[in-house]
This record gives structure tokens, sequence and C-alpha cells, in this order.
């Protein structure tokens, strides 16, 4: 008998199972073949790669001139280091030798200054030049300011600018210049607009610290011929007063060199004799300064002899004589005279003055001189005054020029009221109106 058997019915789910399954396989093998690929490839290439000898040459060639190549350019940037730093080294030692320099020439300017000034006083004081404007000194570094030459260090301004406060808007740059220019009648239109056009580059600070102490010594070179030119104009100011006195003394016809100036100084004054003494070798400043010495002693010597001398007139107002010095017709017996002294017109009771400093040695009645004051000055010079109506002065008293000593009078052998005058040099009469000429052309006046 026979059986008949049929095939068992599968799942449909272990079909789609069995189908994943091969997919995956698949996939793999794929994965498998791609590597295999990819590593044959890199196999030929490097193959390739090492049997070519030039191309690896080549490859390690480059390699190597850019490593020295950067190499190089690191050694240039270091060798440019260290040549800015010894150039800021060198800035810095120029600087500070010349800084070193002009504090030495502006401690030399400011002691010419102290002796300029000196010399402008003393002359003023003494009434033989007016004011001397004196020049400014530069203002220089002081020692601790500190001074750097190169952008390297640190840099501090010589002289820094005055602190402004900032505005409260900031313009734009070519505002102010369009506005000018809009302002303009005979514009036609406004300028245009330019960025950064009047900006100027900014200087390095080695610039502007060898800008600055250039100012400086053309500062202290301008005080140093000014101060020169002092000297020159007081030297100029000397010689006119030197040949004004010396004509002046001419008039009186006596030997001024014989004469001691040396006259009474006011106030108390003294010290030890410590000549001055100055280089000439050094450089115009002294030369002109010792040139200059001598000048200044015989001026003020001879300002000493006028002040000592009788120069001044005895009565105020212009001089008018009713009788001269020499020879005259006696006014009383008629006859021929000599005439000691010169006869001021004036009214009684006027004052009479003291024509020079001295000391009273006579204040008496004294015979045809009526009441009369004589005064002894310096170098054996005396003067009398007589016919005085009044005596002001006592013996001994130390008149100045300009003193009162009496009143005009007519005592003594005298015709009517008038002042009698004399100049004596040790005893002996002269001529008093050679005096009074002096006097008036030293005082700038034509007449006596």
């Amino acid at each position: 008998m026979t059986q008949s058997f049929s095939a068992p019915a599968l799942p449909v789910t272990g079909l789609f199972t069995h189908k994943t399954y091969t997919m995956r396989r698949a996939t793999v093998f794929a994965g498998l073949a791609w590597l295999t690929v990819t590593t044959a490839c890199s196999g030929a290439a490097g193959w390739y790669i090492l049997s070519k000898d030039d191309l690896a040459a080549r490859l390690i060639t480059r390699e190597t001139t850019r490593q020295y190549a950067y190499e190089d350019r690191i050694t240039a940037l270091r060798a440019d280091i260290d040549r800015l730093a010894s150039r800021a080294l060198l800035d810095q030692d120029g600087v500070e030798a010349r800084v070193d320099e002009l504090a030495t020439r502006q401690a030399e300017v400011e002691s010419r200054q102290a002796l300029v000034t000196a010399l402008a006083d003393t002359l003023q004081t003494g009434g033989i030049t007016s004011s001397i404007k004196a020049p400014l000194r530069p203002r220089i570094l002081k020692p601790e300011e500190p001074i750097r030459a190169s952008g390297i260090t640190s840099f501090a301004p010589i002289i820094p600018a005055k602190p402004m406060p900032a505005p409260d808007t900031p313009s734009l740059r070519g505002a102010e210049t369009g506005k000018a220019d809009a302002n303009r009648v005979d514009a036609g239109k406004a300028a245009p607009w330019l960025s950064g056009a009047d900006e100027s580059e900014p200087q390095p600070p080695a610039q502007r610290v060898a800008a600055a102490l250039t100012r400086l010594d053309r500062a202290i070179t301008t005080t140093a011929g000014a101060q020169l030119a002092a000297l020159k104009d007081m030297d100029e100011s000397l010689a006119d007063s030197q040949k004004r006195m010396r004509g002046a003394l001419a008039e009186i016809g006596i030997d001024t060199d014989k004469m001691n100036p040396v006259g009474p100084v006011a106030g108390g004054t003294g010290g030890p004799f410590v000549p001055f003494k100055v280089d000439p070798s050094k450089g115009p400043f002294e030369a002109t300064l010792d040139a200059l010495q001598p000048r200044i002693a015989a001026v003020f010597r001879l300002r000493g002899l006028t002040e000592q001398l009788p120069l001044a007139r005895p009565m105020a107002g212009d001089a008018d004589f009713t009788s001269n010095y020499g020879y005259r017709v006696d006014p009383f017996t008629r006859g021929p005279a000599m005439h000691t002294g010169v006869d001021f017109r004036a009214e009684a009771g006027s004052p009479i003055r003291a024509t020079a400093p001295g000391k009273v040695i006579v204040a008496e009645y004294n015979g045809g001189y009526g009441n009369m004051v004589e005064i002894e000055h310096s170098n054996g010079v005396s003067t009398r005054y007589a016919h005085m109506s009044a005596i002001l002065a006592s013996v001994g008293q130390v008149v100045t020029t300009g003193t009162v000593i009496g009143r005009v009078g007519t005592t003594g052998r005298s015709t009517g009221p008038h002042l009698h005058y004399e100049t004596r040099i040790n005893e002996e009469p002269m001529d008093p109106t050679r005096f009074l000429r002096a006097g008036a052309k030293l005082a700038g006046r034509a007449t006596l």
C-alpha cells in the first residue's frame, strides 16, 4: 500500500529572514573588495614613490631649503634687533653727551649774565648809562629730567605741551576747512572734504629729542650773542661819556691826571680788595669784557673828578654877571684892579648854594668880603661866597652840592646886593666861569 507525502508548508517569516542574511553578507564582501582595491592602490603608489629617487630627493630638498630660509630669516631678525638696540644705546649716549654740553654752556651763559647784569647796574647806579635790558636766559633741561632717544626705550618729552581739555563733541576732520571756505565771499564752493589730508606723520622720539636740543642750542647761542651785544653797547656808551667828560674838563685848563678822584662814599661799603680777572683768550665775550675794564675805570675816575669839582651854579637860574674875572675898573677908586672872582646879580635874600661837596672852613665876616663862607673841596680846590646878608653854615660843617649856605646881601666892600664867587686851587684864584662852562657842558646846557 502506497502512502503519499506532501512537503511541509514553510513559514513566511522564515523566507524573509533568510533573504536578510544574504544581503548582509554581500555588504561585507563589497567592503572587503574595496579595502583590497585601496590597499593595492596604496601599495602601488608607495612602490612608485620609493622606486623614483628623483622625486623623493626633490621633496627632501624643498623641505630642507624651506627650513634653512626660516632659520636665515630668524637670524636676520635677531641681527636687526641687536642693531636697533645698539643704535638706541648710541643715540642715548649721544643725547646725554649733548645735554651735558648744553648744560655746560648754560652755566657759562648764566655766569656771563651775572656779569652783564652787575655791570649794567653799576653803570646805571653811577649815572653813566641808562637802563640796559638784560637778555633773557633760555630754559635748559634739569639734570634730574630723564632723556630717551629711541623708540625701544621710554621717552620723556623735553618741553611738555600745555594740557588742553578735550572737546565735548569731537569734530570731523576737514569740517573746519570746509566751514572756513564756505564763509569766503570769493569762493565758488566749499573745498571737498579730505580725510586726514592735513595730518602729518608722527616723528620718531629720537628726531623729536634732536629737534628740541637743536632749539635749545639755538636759544643759548642767541642769548650769548645778546650778551656780547650788550657789552658792546656799554662800551659805546662809556666811550661817549668819556669823550664828553674829557671835553668838559678840558674847559677848566687843569691837569686832571694829577688829581685824585676819590671822594666820600655815601653809606657803608668796604671789604678786602680782590682783583677781577678774566682770560681774553677764552672767547669774544671775555675779550670784549677785558677791553671794557680800562674804559670803565677811566670813566669812573672822570666821573669822580666831576663830582668833586665845583661845576654847579651857586645861584638858581641863568647866570647874570655884573663883573667878570680878571682886569676891571675898581667901582670905588675907578682905577685898574684885579677881580679874583665873578659877581652874580641877585635879589637880596636869595639863597646861595654850595657848588661842590666839601667842608666849611670859614664862616664869618672877613673885611672887604663882608660875610663870607669858604668851602674846602678835594685836591686843593676851594670856593668863596662873599657879601652875604646871612650866613647859614658853620665851620666844620660837611656840605653837599646844592646845600644852602647863606643869603645874598651887600656886606663888606659892595655897592649893592650881589654874590661875589671865587674858585681857588692851592689858594691861587682861577676863573670860575671855566668851571661853570664845564658844568653846563656836562649838563647839556647851552649857557652858564
